[in-house]
């Protein structure tokens, strides 16, 4: 999965139109949103591990951002400090 979406991401504007491969990319963010939180950290250690074993560095560079890009990294952490921040009323 990191490769293909890395490819995609590495596609020329006249490959790819970038208005659909944006679609494609928040449809797939959305849809692993919904994963519980420990799914998604193993999701993005898969990804980060996938990232450490390639040797282009474009490739590596953009695999590399996959998990922040899709919200695997930190989706759960902000929800849980912007609740708290919201419901207490910012301390």
């Amino acid at each position: 999965m990191a490769q293909l979406i890395t490819a995609i991401d590495l596609t020329s504007d006249d490959e790819v139109d970038p208005d659909l491969a944006t679609t494609w990319f928040e449809d797939l963010a959305d849809t692993l949103d919904r994963l519980p939180a420990a799914e998604r950290a193993r999701l993005a250690d898969l990804f980060a591990a996938a990232a450490e074993r390639e040797t282009r560095p474009d490739v590596r560079a953009s695999m590399a951002r996959l998990p922040e890009d899709l919200g695997l990294d930190d989706e759960d952490d902000e929800d849980d400090e912007d609740g708290d921040e919201d419901q207490d009323g910012d301390d």
